[in-house]
C-alpha cells in the first residue's frame, strides 16, 4: 500500500475565470490522505459556514513548467486526470470521513516530470476552483533508537506506513551483559544533554514517566504484560502490549504520526534494581530515519526560541521536510527575574508575525513589537482558531513555567503538530514565540516573554590539518564528525592515507600549537579527553564505558592499515553541542612500535563560506606591568540567518615572567561591561581593574531581587547556564588556573557579535581559591591572523627559537601573538638561508606584520609595536637587529644565467621579490615570498 497526501490551505484558492473569490477569512485547512488503491480520508476539514457540501471533484495535472506557480495558485492546472465527484460523495462541513473506492487507479505521485493536484469546486459555480493542493507521496515513517550502553548493543525499529496502519516493532539485541533484561517502554521526553565534569553520564536524566496520553494504568496498576488487548496499556508500555519476550511484532496503539507520535521521545530498557523493582537502565532517543535507506538518519530542519528575560529556557522545533509533522520540545522554562519562585501554569503561547524589539524587557506594553498572532492563511480566528498557524494554545495546550531548576520537570513538554512550517513560503523563521500571562500587571500587558525564532544547524567538525610529532608526518585525509542536534548520536566518517605503523586514534583535551617542534606530546595536549571522569575500560566496551576521546577503543584500531576508510560509526557519547563538545580539541594518531604520538590535528568547525563565518576574539594578558601572562582565545560560528553556535574558549594563563613556574588554582573569572586601561597595573588589589565597571548582565537576570545572592547561587550553574549573568563565566564553566596548563571550554552564552556582544569588553581574573579581589584583567578584541613567508640569512649558529625571541623582544610582542608554523620551515640555497612561515596574530596583526618588515629591511625599530597604557619602555631597550633578509635566488645561480643565451629579457628569469595575496574569509591573510 502506498500513501499520498494533499494539504488544502486557504491561500490556494483560485478561479478559471475572473470573479470575486470567496472570502479567505472564512476558511480553515484540510488534510486529505490518499491510500491507493484503498481509500481517501478527509481530516480537519472546515468550509464556509453557508456551505453544506463541496465536491471533491477533480485531480488535474500540471506540467513541470507550471509547478512553481502552482504552489501559490491553481492557474497552471491543465489536464483533468480523474473526476472524483462522480465516483465519491461530496465533502460535508466539518466532516472527518473515510471514502473507499477499490477501483481508483494508482497515480504516479513520485514522477518528477509532472505533478498531480487535488481541486475542490464550488457547487454553485462549477467553473470556480475553491482551492487546490499538490498531491505528494507520503512515505512510511521509520524511527530508530540505537542501543549502545552498559555493554548492551542493538537497536529498536518502529515502522508505520500510514496513520491507518499499526506499527511494526522490531527489537534486535546483538550483545547483552545482563542475563535477563527487564521491560522496554517509551518515556515522554528526551534526556537532558550531558554536562561537563559531571560525576557520571546519565542518559536517563529527566525523561519523564512512561508515555501515557490515554491515562491507562502503569507499573503495578497495569495489566499483566501480554494478557489483554493493547488498548488497556499505556501507549509507551511496549513490553506490556507485546509481552516481555516480544512475541508479537505489531502494535496498534504506538503511533509514529499525529499528535500522539512517539518521535523524539525516549526508548528505555529496564532492569531489576536492588529493591527488586524495575528501574530505567538504558535510554536512547527515538530518531527519524529514511525509510528507503534505513541506514541513514533523516535530515532535520531545526529552529529554536531562546528565552533570557524574565524567564529562561528554550523551545525547539524539529521538522523532517517542509510538509512533514513538526515536533515541538519545550526543554524547560524557569522564572529568572527573581520575582517568582513558584511554578505558574496555564500560560498561553503563540507564534507572532514580527521579531521582538527592545520592548522584550519593558515593564509596560511588553513584547508589543512582536505583532499579532501569525496567520498566513488569513483564517477567521472567531470560527477556527486551531487552524491559525501561530495559535499553539488551541492545538497543543498551555505551558507551565517552573519556579526554579529543581522543578524543571514541571515545565518540560513535547508536542507533535502538522501546521508549523519551519521552511518554505510560510516559514516561522524570523517570527517571535510569545508566552502570555493572563494574571500579570495590567500595565505590562498580557505578554510575559518573547524571543525570535531562528535556526539550529547541523554541527560538523573535522580533523584534517596534520602535524608530525618531531618528524614530518605522511598522513593525509580527514576524520569528520556530524551531529544534527544534541539529542542525536554523532556520526563519524574516516578517510586517511599514508598511515605508518599507526594503532590508536584518540581525542585529547587541547588544540595543537603550530609553533612547537613536538606539538603532539602529553605536555601540551595532555591526556585523553574524559569529561565525565570515567575510569578507563578495556577495549570492546560500549561508548559509555570508554573514555569519550578513546575512539579506537570504542570502534576499531588502525593497526596494519596504510589507508583507512570508514563510514557509519555512531557514537552515543561524543558531542558537538554543549559543554562537552570536542570542537577545539585535538585528534592524535598513536604509533604501535615504538609507542608514541605520531601525528595530531586540531578538531575544527566544518562549514562552507556561503553557510557561515567564524569569528575569533582574544583577551591578551601581555602588559609588561600586569599580574598575569597568557591569553584567552574565543571562536564562534555565525550562520547566514544570524544564529550563532556555541563559543569555544581556550584558556592559557600563567604568572608574568618568562621563568615563573608558580601555580595558583581556582581563579574565578568574569566578563565586565567596560574595557580596562592603566588600572590593570595598579598594585593595590581593591583598586585594580576598576575601569572594568561591574559584571556584564545584558538580560537583567534576577533584576527584581538583585541582592538575593543565595537565590542566584542556587539557580545559576552549569545545569542552567541561561540563569547566570552572561558575564559570570566561572559559575557556568568552572574556575581557571594560572601556570597549570591550558583548558578548553564550550559556552552557549558567550556572544561575540550582535546587539549583545562581548567584543570590546574586558575579562577579569579574580584572586586564587575563588577569591573576590580582582587579580588581573584584559580587553576582549578581534583576533586576526596575518601570515607571511620570509627568507632569513642563516649564519652558522642560527637558531629559530632564538631568532623569534630576539624579534619579539625588539617589537615588544608576546610569544602567542608572533609564532611560526614549524611544518613550513625550510633550509634554502645549500644552507645559506632559512625560510619561515610567520603568523602575526591579535587585534594589531597588520601592524605587527608591517613593523616586522620594517625591522628586517632597515634593521631597526624605534618603538614597540604594541602600546601598553601607563608603560614607558626603558631607554636602553634593544631597537636593532643583526638578522638580514636573503636574496630571492642563489647568487651562484645569477652568475650562471649571465652567460646563458636567450631571446628573453633578463627580467623574465627572476621571480617577483614579493607576492601579496588577500583571502576574503574571516581573517585577512597576507603571504609574502622573499
Amino acid at each position: 500500500m502506498t500513501a499520498s497526501e494533499a494539504k488544502l490551505l486557504p491561500s490556494h484558492w483560485n478561479r478559471t475565470r475572473p470573479r470575486s473569490p470567496p472570502s479567505p477569512g472564512k476558511w480553515a485547512s484540510a488534510t486529505l490522505t490518499l491510500l491507493f488503491p484503498l481509500a481517501i480520508r478527509v481530516a480537519q476539514a472546515r468550509f464556509p459556514p453557508d456551505c453544506r457540501r463541496r465536491d471533491l471533484d477533480q485531480i488535474p495535472v500540471a506540467p513541470v513548467r507550471g509547478i512553481k506557480s502552482a504552489r501559490e495558485n491553481c492557474n497552471s492546472l491543465q489536464v483533468i486526470l480523474m473526476d472524483l465527484g462522480t465516483r465519491l460523495d461530496g465533502i460535508r462541513v466539518g466532516d472527518r470521513k473515510l471514502y473507499r473506492d477499490p477501483n481508483l487507479p494508482q497515480m504516479d505521485t513520485g514522477n518528477k516530470k509532472r505533478q498531480h493536484f487535488l481541486v475542490l469546486l464550488d457547487n454553485d459555480h462549477p467553473d470556480t476552483y475553491l482551492t487546490c493542493a499538490r498531491i505528494r507521496p507520503k512515505p512510511p515513517t521509520l524511527i530508530r533508537a540505537l542501543i549502545s550502553a552498559h555493554g548492551v548493543i542493538g537497536y529498536l525499529n518502529l515502522e508505520q506506513r500510514s496513520q491507518l496502519t499499526p506499527t511494526k516493532v522490531q527489537l534486535n539485541i546483538t550483545r547483552v551483559t545482563e542475563p535477563v533484561l527487564g521491560g522496554f517502554r517509551v518515556h515522554a521526553l528526551p534526556a537532558l544533554p550531558p554536562l561537563d565534569n559531571a560525576p557520571h553520564l546519565d542518559r536517563c536524566k529527566e525523561i519523564g514517566g512512561v508515555y501515557n496520553p490515554t491515562s491507562k494504568g502503569i507499573a503495578a496498576d497495569a495489566p499483566i504484560p501480554g494478557e489483554q488487548s493493547q488498548d488497556n496499556y499505556a501507549v509507551g508500555d511496549i513490553s506490556g502490549k507485546l509481552g516481555y519476550a516480544a512475541a508479537r511484532e505489531w502494535d496498534v496503539f504506538l503511533p509514529l504520526m499525529g499528535k500522539h507520535s512517539v518521535v523524539l521521545r525516549t526508548f528505555v530498557i529496564y532492569r531489576n534494581g536492588e529493591s527488586g523493582i524495575e528501574e530505567p537502565w538504558i535510554c536512547s532517543t527515538l530518531t527519524r530515519y529514511i525509510w528507503s535507506e534505513p541506514e541513514y538518519k533523516m535530515p532535520m530542519l531545526t529552529a529554536q526560541a531562546v528565552y533570557r528575560y524574565p524567564l529562561v529556557g528554550r523551545v525547539l522545533f524539529f521538522q523532517p521536510d517542509p510538509y512533514g509533522e513538526t515536533t515541538v520540545l519545550v526543554e524547560g522554562l524557569i522564572h529568572a527575574d527573581g520575582n517568582s519562585q513558584n511554578t505558574t501554569a496555564d500560560h498561553r503561547w503563540s507564534i507572532t508575525l514580527n521579531p521582538p524589539g527592545k520592548d522584550f524587557y519593558n515593564w509596560t506594553a511588553r513584547c508589543v513589537s512582536a505583532g499579532p498572532v501569525y496567520n498566513p492563511y488569513k483564517v477567521n480566528v472567531n470560527e477556527t482558531k486551531e487552524a491559525v498557524v501561530g495559535d499553539l494554545t488551541e492545538r497543543l495546550g498551555v505551558l507551565s513555567i517552573s519556579g526554579g531548576k529543581r522543578l524543571i520537570r514541571e515545565s518540560r513538554a513535547l508536542f507533535t503538530d502538522d501546521n508549523i512550517p519551519i521552511t518554505g513560503h510560510d516559514s516561522i523563521f524570523g517570527k517571535s514565540l510569545v508566552i502570555f500571562d493572563d494574571r500579570g500587571p495590567e500595565a505590562r500587558g498580557e505578554r510575559l516573554a518573547c524571543s525570535i525564532i531562528n535556526g539550529v544547524f547541523r554541527r560538523k567538525a573535522v580533523a584534517k590539518d596534520w602535524f608530525g610529532n618531531g618528524l614530518p608526518a605522511s598522513v593525509s585525509g580527514k576524520v569528520e564528525f556530524f551531529q544534527q542536534t544534541e539529542y542525536g548520536v554523532t556520526d563519524i566518517e574516516m578517510n586517511l592515507e599514508g598511515l605508518k605503523n599507526v594503532e590508536h586514534f584518540q581525542i585529547h583535551r587541547t588544540p595543537v600549537l603550530e609553533i612547537l617542534e613536538f606539538p603532539c606530546e602529553e605536555s601540551t595536549l595532555y591526556e585523553v579527553y574524559n569529561p565525565y571522569q570515567e575510569a578507563p575500560f578495556h577495549s570492546g566496551g560500549t561508548p559509555d564505558q570508554m573514555l569519550v576521546g578513546d575512539l579506537s577503543g570504542k570502534f576499531v584500531t588502525l593497526e596494519g592499515h596504510t589507508s583507512f576508510q570508514q563510514v557509519g560509526l555512531n557514537d552515543t557519547n561524543l558531542m558537538l553541542f554543549g559543554q562537552t563538545a570536542v570542537i577545539g580539541r585535538s585528534l592524535v594518531l598513536h604509533s604501535k612500535s615504538p609507542q608514541r604520538r605520531w601525528a595530531c590535528s586540531t578538531i575544527e568547525r566544518g562549514y562552507a563560506p556561503t553557510e557561515a563565518r567564524e569569528l575569533r576574539a582574544i583577551a591578551s594578558f601581555h602588559h609588561p606591568l600586569g599580574y598575569a601572562g597568557g591569553y584567552i582565545r574565543m571562536t564562534q560560528l555565525i550562520h547566514s540567518d544570524g544564529s550563532a553556535s556555541d563559543t569555544t574558549i581556550e584558556v592559557n594563563l600563567k604568572h608574568p615572567g618568562r621563568h615563573d613556574r608558580n601555580k595558583t588554582l581556582n581563579h574565578n573569572w568574569a566578563i565586565y561591561v567596560n574595557p580596562v586601561g592603566v588600572d590593570a597595573t595598579v598594585q593595590v588589589l581593591h583598586t585594580r581593574c576598576t575601569a572594568a565597571g561591574y559584571i556584564w548582565n545584558p538580560y537583567y537576570t534576577q533584576l527584581a531581587d538583585p541582592l538575593n545572592h543565595d537565590l542566584y547561587k542556587s539557580e545559576c550553574g552549569p545545569d542552567l547556564p541561561l540563569r547566570c549573568y552572561v558575564g559570570d563565566l566561572s559559575a557556568r564553566l568552572g574556575t581557571v588556573d594560572l601556570g597549570n596548563g591550558r583548558k578548553v571550554f564550550t559556552d552557549a552564552n558567550f556572544p561575540l557579535e550582535g546587539k549583545v556582544s562581548a567584543m570590546g569588553r574586558s575579562i577579569v581574573i579574580f584572586n586564587k581559591d575563588r577569591g573576590s579581589e580582582k587579580f588581573a584583567c584584559a580587553n576582549i578584541e578581534p583576533d586576526y591572523d596575518t601570515v607571511k613567508y620570509v627568507n632569513i640569512r642563516k649564519p652558522p649558529k642560527f637558531v629559530v627559537s632564538q631568532f623569534l625571541e630576539d624579534v619579539r623582544k625588539i617589537m615588544g610582542v608576546p610569544e602567542w601573538l608572533l609564532t611560526i608554523d614549524s611544518r613550513k620551515t625550510n633550509v634554502l640555497y645549500g644552507g645559506a638561508c632559512i625560510q619561515l612561515l610567520i603568523h602575526f596574530k591579535g587585534p594589531q596583526a597588520n601592524k605587527l606584520e608591517q613593523d616586522f618588515s620594517k625591522l628586517m629591511t632597515t634593521g631597526r625599530l624605534a618603538q614597540p609595536s604594541l602600546y601598553s597604557p601607563g608603560y614607558t619602555p626603558p631607554a636602553k631597550r634593544v631597537t636593532t637587529s643583526s638578522y638580514q633578509l636573503c636574496p630571492t635566488r642563489d647568487a651562484s645561480d645569477v652568475d650562471k644565467r649571465k652567460y646563458r643565451f636567450s631571446f628573453r629579457s633578463s627580467a623574465s628569469f627572476s621571480r617577483p621579490s614579493s607576492l601579496l595575496m588577500i583571502v576574503p574569509v574571516l581573517c585577512t591573510v597576507f603571504i609574502m615570498c622573499l
